[in-house]
């Protein structure tokens, strides 16, 4: 029977799928209720129950509920990794999760993914107990090996291990990984070269040799030459499976979850799991079966026999010939059995296992961890090996099978226990492939990206892991209809319209369900989709070009149908000149300073006429300069003061705006307001004091900047950054 276990919602979130570098994504550890998981645990073989209620203490449900909260804080402290926070480790204990951190820095990155947070390191292991080597093909199964050459009466050594993990090289042969140490001479240091064979059980070995006698037994592979590492803190190694006899398959043998036979109640191998403090994990070894225990510290450098390895210990009983065995926590492979402190005893009666990493004289066990920390199997062993991952078929949800869709159809469903590290192959009538993705929750989309002909197509949907691990295909077929999308319509703005609003809404209508893009050069300035009344309606995300034509292009999309309306010689209007000061109508003294706003960047020209109250002559702009202070600031804001102040009248004042290399229907504009200067003092009809000034000024007291007036204001103007 296989063991299943599924995800009952996702397992680290974030909340942006484009952080900034040095941003930190924040990262969610979400829980998991047992209540979910009672109909995946009533599928557990009875005798698995039973060892999970025995050596762990609680109910089945809760066990696998337990293992998804370990593999979602497992994948957290991936993310964070990834994102530069020192992760020094993680533990559970139940539902609750601690990740600790190297700095109070890398915890403010923790503080929202909903586990405590502890600015140090775990707590190591605390123990002056001797750990031997567990010396000694679903992994769990027992393999037995010569490992010296025939004395004079044709004797020779035997010894024997666990299998750990089925998997692959990297031609895709079937290859298992077992602990380095099975595989090299204690004498030598040298790796064996000699043949491996399978020993056949009907239960634990425990303390019978009657396995030797059966020697050599059915033929089942070979040492990888130069893949045996034992020591240096590493303790993996890799076998082939060369017989064709055998087929390798992603499962643990479950020994009845216990000591029965090792077929009975194999558990399914869904993919790796950093080891996490306080996860529930269970080892399965030829000599003593199927034995549950607790992770007490994940990662830890720990003398073993002669040889130090790092890895996580554990509580679960393991005795010699488990070496290599397979350590999982729920479906996911942890590591592999490297050793304990079982002290030569040939069973699990006297086992008196750890509770905390402070042991003192308590029995633990170690096993090399699969991939946490920096001395993992993946990272010796990667190039040359990959796990074996069993893969649910997926559930296709949409399109319905036998149903109709457009051109460009989009695959959707789930996959069992999937996540982000799977991916999804969908093959249309056997030719065409396309790929998608999975998502941590076990939905995956596939999208065919080119116009299918209309009429009945079949279709294949595989799920995979890595190189070599695949699911049944998902089978079904379709009919590809043509698409006959409502017609694209933009019924405002049109072509060679003016505004002043550089965001105008663009509107129309099309097929609804379509999406609707509008585009402005290269640029993708907005996106719709069209009601359910067939209009829709965009607001440029960022200004249209000012002072210049350009097109828009209207684009709308329905599977696979495409239609394009442009819209033409669509203009923006730059804000008009204005006078602020005087105002139109105002009566001023002559000292007057003018005032307004104009275009940043546009050249400002003013002009005045008039007629002079005393002599009542006409006085209008030359080419003269008008002498003066002109300020334009970078918002626009201008202010001009004349040097001399005007005589009593009455003037109209005009100030004129463009943008050099504009449209000038776009850019230019004028402004005028009429005011009158009387100076303090003045009654109307009364004559004015004789000032002593001249009727020549009158002449020239108008204002143009025109040639020489206007590059003496330009010289002003450049001086506070402006172009007037």
């Amino acid at each position: 029977m296989l063991v299943a276990s599924a995800v009952v919602s996702g397992g680290v979130f974030a909340s942006s799928t484009a952080a900034q570098a040095d941003e930190q994504i924040p990262v969610t550890v979400p829980s998991f209720a047992a209540d979910d998981f009672i109909e995946l645990a009533a599928q557990l073989p009875a005798t698995l129950r039973e060892a999970i209620e025995r050596d762990l203490g609680v109910a089945p449900e809760q066990y696998l509920a337990n293992a998804e909260r370990a593999r979602a804080a497992s994948d957290a402290a991936t993310v964070l990794r990834d994102q530069g926070v020192e992760v020094l480790g993680a533990s559970i204990d139940g539902q609750d999760v601690t990740i600790n951190v190297a700095s109070e820095a890398d915890a403010a990155a923790v503080e929202a993914s909903g586990a405590r947070v502890v600015v140090g390191p775990l707590d190591a292991l605390n123990s002056e107990r001797e750990v031997q080597p567990a010396r000694d093909h679903k992994g769990g199964y027992g393999y037995a090996y010569q490992i010296s050459e025939p004395d004079e009466t044709g004797a020779f050594d035997l010894s024997r291990c666990s299998v750990g993990f089925s998997g692959y090289d990297p031609d895709g042969n079937s290859r298992f990984l077992t602990a380095g140490h099975c595989g090299v001479s204690e004498e030598t240091g040298e790796q064996f070269t000699y043949p491996v064979h399978h020993i056949e059980l009907d239960g634990p070995i425990w303390a019978t040799e009657d396995w030797a006698a059966q020697f050599p037994g059915p033929d089942l592979g070979e040492f990888v030459p130069g893949s045996f590492h034992y020591g240096e803190e590493h303790d993996g190694g890799l076998v082939d499976i060369t017989d064709p006899e055998w087929t390798a398959v992603p499962q643990v043998a479950g020994w009845g979850g216990g000591a029965g036979a090792p077929d009975d109640a194999s558990v399914t191998i869904r993919g790796p799991i950093d080891a996490v403090a306080g996860a529930q994990a269970c080892k399965s070894g030829a000599t003593s079966g199927w034995t549950c225990g607790e992770i007490l510290v994940p990662v830890q450098s720990t003398p073993v026999g002669e040889q130090a390895v790092t890895g996580f210990i554990f509580n679960a009983c393991m005795l010699g010939g488990d070496s290599g065995g397979s350590v999982v926590v729920g479906n996911y492979a942890v590591g592999v059995n490297s050793g304990s402190t079982h002290d030569g005893r040939t069973d699990c009666d006297s086992w008196n296992p750890a509770q905390s990493p402070d042991t003192g004289d308590a029995d633990f066990s170690i096993g090399y961890s699969l991939a946490t920390g920096q001395y993992n199997a993946l990272t010796l062993l990667g190039s040359d090996w990959e796990l074996a991952v069993a893969i649910s078929t997926p559930v296709v949800t949409s399109p319905e099978d036998g149903g109709e869709t457009g051109p460009r159809p989009t695959f959707t469903g789930t996959v069992e226990a999937a996540r982000s590290t799977h991916k999804v192959s969908l093959v249309i009538d056997g030719e065409q492939t396309y790929e998608g993705t999975v998502t941590d929750d076990g939905a995956f989309s596939v999208a065919v990206t080119e116009d299918l002909a209309p009429g009945e197509h079949t279709y294949e949907i595989t799920a995979s892991y890595g190189h070599f691990s695949r699911s049944a295909p998902a089978e079904g077929t379709f009919t590809s209809t043509e698409v006959q999308a409502e017609e694209l319509t933009v019924s405002s703005p049109s072509d060679g319209q003016t505004t002043g609003n550089a965001r105008p809404s663009f509107t129309g209508t099309g097929q609804p369900g379509a999406t609707v893009t509008l585009t402005v050069g290269d640029e993708v300035l907005g996106e719709a989709t069209v009601g359910d009344d067939g209009s829709w309606t965009i607001t440029p995300s960022a200004d249209l070009p000012v002072g210049e034509r350009f097109d828009a292009t209207v684009m709308q999309e329905f599977e696979g149908d495409s239609q394009a309306v442009t819209v033409a010689d669509l203009g923006i209007t730059v804000p008009p000149v204005t006078i602020t000061e005087p105002e139109d109508g105002a009566t001023v003294a002559g000292d007057v300073v003018f005032g307004g706003t104009v275009y940043p960047g546009a050249t400002l020209t003013l002009a005045i006429e008039g007629t002079v109250t005393e002599s009542s002559e006409r006085v209008q702009t030359a080419a003269d300069e008008w002498p003066g202070e002109l300020e334009i600031a970078e918002d626009g804001t201008w202010t001009f003061t004349p040097d001399e102040a005007l005589e009593n009248g009455e003037y109209t004042l005009t100030a004129s705006a463009a943008v050099e290399g504009g449209d000038p229907e776009l850019t230019a504009s004028e402004t005028s307001v009429s005011f009158t200067v009387a100076s303090e003092g003045d009654d109307d009809g009364d004559e004015l004091p004789d000032t002593g000034s001249s009727n020549v000024w009158m002449i020239v007291v108008g204002v143009a900047l025109l040639a020489l007036g206007g590059v003496a204001i330009a010289i002003r103007a450049r001086r506070n950054g402006t172009t007037a």
